[in-house]
């Protein structure tokens, strides 16, 4: 006898218009009880470092391998003295190894290579040759500590949010009953998790997934929380890291396993659209994740 398999919701455009509003709604919500004290915190807190940057470095005039070797978690603030700010993977890139703090052996190499992309508006006086005055200095301090906040904020924001909605997906799967699964490997297999329990983020089949969860008709639910703070971003968000998730997980575990996108944040109603119809995809809200534990307890 062939199992009738039950799946999630697919919804309706006017239901995945209704959610999507509500979600916008307490997404401006939460931006305005934020304010701007959270950048005001980070910039007070990041501002040291970009000043020891600057004196480690002699105001970028000496700057060479000794920092790192002094310094060799440094690389993290000079990154943003460069034009444009060069992200940790083109440094990487550049200089031709990963790190987290710069081995000795490559501290002359890191050097050269944000050297040669510094700003030359905020830092005019290092192509000069001279000492800068303490205008020029607290112009260039002010001004890349807050490209260094910015991006540290949207960081901090972007992973505070995903832990709050698997924390809350985590507390929706207790209520029905579900258990956390305490193991920490890798699941290559179906059985590695056991029915009527979920895991915190795990690898599956070789890619993270945030929430993998085993019902009890032995299927894998794969919970993906993503946040987006606007529609072309949800693009990037849902269709092409939950798609290609789900796309990856289908491959290995084929129809046993289905992806779920919990969402919260600005979505473009396009793409929720387009997440439905893609194979073994489905989306549900963070503020209502009551329709998701539904459908879970459906399942016996």
């Amino acid at each position: 006898m062939v199992q009738a398999w039950k799946f999630p919701t697919n919804w309706s455009t006017s239901e995945l218009a209704e959610g999507r509003i509500r979600s916008e709604q307490l997404f401006r919500q939460e931006r305005k009880e934020e304010g701007p004290r959270a950048f005001e915190d980070v910039y007070r807190e990041v501002e040291p470092r970009v000043r020891e940057a600057l004196e480690l470095t002699d105001n970028l005039l000496n700057l060479d391998g000794q920092a790192f070797i002094y310094d060799p978690t440094i690389w993290r603030i000079l990154r943003y003295v460069c034009a444009p700010p060069v992200s940790e993977e083109d440094l990487w890139t550049l200089v031709g190894q990963k790190f987290r703090t710069v081995p000795a052996d490559l501290s002359d190499e890191t050097a050269d290579v944000i050297r040669e992309v510094l700003d030359p508006v905020r830092f005019a006086w290092v192509a000069d040759g001279r000492v800068p005055n303490d205008t020029e200095r607290e112009s260039a301090v002010m001004a890349t500590t807050a490209l260094l906040a910015l991006e540290l904020l949207r960081t901090r924001r972007r992973g505070m949010a995903s832990k709050r909605q698997e924390a809350e997906v985590a507390e929706a799967l207790e209520g029905i009953g579900y258990l956390l699964d305490s193991q920490r490997g890798d699941i290559d297999v179906l059985d590695v998790l056991d029915r009527g329990h979920f895991s915190k983020e795990r690898k599956v089949a070789g890619a993270k997934c945030d929430v993998p969860i085993r019902l009890r008709d032995g299927r894998l639910l794969a919970i993906e929380c993503k946040v987006s703070n606007g529609p072309k971003n949800s693009w990037k968000r849902l269709i092409r890291e939950c798609g290609g998730k789900s796309e990856t997980w289908r491959q290995h575990f084929g129809t046993q396993v289905m992806t779920v996108a919990v969402l919260a944040g600005s979505f473009d109603l396009s793409c929720l659209e387009r997440a439905q119809n893609m194979d073994g995809l489905w989306v549900y809200w963070q503020h209502d994740l009551k329709a998701l534990t539904d459908f879970i307890e459906t399942i016996s």
